[in-house]
């Protein structure tokens, strides 16, 4: 059965993490992706998430610069319903091919673009890349740390907001489509992608006291999360006070601790003799095996999760139900383990179309169907 974008072909020449994620979610819907490729591959190949990021689609190598090469893309606008881009603002106008003239040369076109910053944007010219418009959108400021001042964050938050960007602006563009029969430029940037996570939660921290860093600090000292974390004896949990429903047995009961006081006494009392308590209470923790404490606390309303390691998440029951853990033999490094297509659709399945190819694998196969 056809995947629900069956029939749309993509043109993606997008490099880093936000343009090859989010036309993935297309491509696995059933678009035929083709990835435009400079000559010698895009430079970002050497990186293994590129391995999931540019898979299921083709690759084409051409050199936009040359005059073969305009005439080969040129070809292959005539046959797209969009094209994805992550240059610089004005680099594609250079290359000849900028929003305006394809819009005018294929009016039915779907034209997306995500640089760094906007056009218009005072850094749109600078090179950008995620760490770097971390920085220039205020989000090292915001992640609070070990200590005050900015922190580098490791999620890549604004290219994983502009992935999400991505894949629904091409989307709404299509529908929009439909009713008027063309296309229209969509414009987003990892600087939206960053906006996009801090809407309506912006925080001044470098302005809050030394108690909210500590509260809410994700490295060191630890905040209220992190002490939520203990030892087994065979692996770690996070047990969380808060479950939605309603305990039959305290936790600290459950572990043994039976001179242990309620919870509203315990933060009431001194910080020295919390501190003394809890570490009563994480040696109780390392006398339980990791499995059979998640047991004994969900048997009694807690909630808390086994804290497992990357691999052990691809032999979890539920990933493997649905379908989310896949065998992929990539044509470089051979046979490797991938999360499958996040989203499913059961009236027309969603589907992993092949790893990510070599640089210009489809070189002939897509030049063929141009009569070339």
């Amino acid at each position: 059965m056809p995947g629900a974008l069956d029939g749309v072909r993509i043109l993606d020449l997008s490099w880093g993490i936000a343009g090859p994620l989010g036309v993935l979610l297309l491509a696995e819907q059933g678009a035929d992706v083709i990835k435009v490729e400079p000559p010698g591959g895009d430079p970002f190949r050497a990186y293994d998430g590129y391995r999931v990021w540019n898979r299921s689609r083709r690759s084409l190598e051409v050199d936009l610069k040359s005059d073969r090469g305009r005439d080969v893309f040129e070809r292959l606008l005539g046959t797209a319903d969009v094209v994805v881009e992550s240059f610089r603002p004005g680099v594609m106008e250079r290359l000849g091919f900028g929003y305006d003239a394809v819009h005018a040369a294929h009016p039915r076109i779907v034209y997306l673009s995500c640089p760094a910053y906007p056009d218009g944007h005072r850094y749109a010219q600078r090179p950008g890349y995620d760490a770097l418009v971390q920085a220039s959108s205020g989000q090292m400021w915001e992640q609070p740390g070990w200590r005050m001042g900015p922190v580098f964050l490791h999620m890549p938050m604004p290219s994983m907001g502009a992935f999400f960007l991505i894949s629904s602006g091409v989307l709404t563009a299509l529908i929009a489509r439909e009713a008027t029969g063309r296309g229209q430029h969509v414009t987003t940037s990892l600087f939206a992608g960053a906006m996009l996570y801090t809407t309506q939660i912006w925080q001044h921290l470098e302005n809050a006291n030394a108690g909210t860093h500590e509260l809410m600090g994700k490295s060191y000292p630890p905040g209220i999360h992190q002490t939520m974390i203990f030892e087994c004896a065979d692996g770690w949990v996070h047990a969380s006070i808060m479950s939605g429903l309603t305990p039959t047995k305290s936790q600290d009961a459950i572990l043994g601790l039976d001179d242990a006081p309620d919870p509203f006494a315990f933060m009431s009392l001194p910080a020295d003799e919390r501190e003394a308590f809890t570490a009563k209470r994480r040696e109780k923790f390392k006398e339980w095996k990791r499995d059979d404490l998640v047991a004994a606390f969900q048997e009694h309303n807690h909630a808390i999760e086994a804290i497992i390691t990357p691999d052990e998440q691809f032999a979890h029951p539920q990933l493997i139900a649905n379908d989310m853990v896949k065998t992929v033999v990539d044509p470089v490094v051979g046979e490797t383990t991938q999360i499958g297509t996040p989203l499913h659709m059961f009236g027309t399945p969603t589907a992993i179309q092949g790893p990510q190819p070599t640089p210009g694998q489809h070189n002939d196969e897509i030049l063929k169907e141009l009569g070339l």
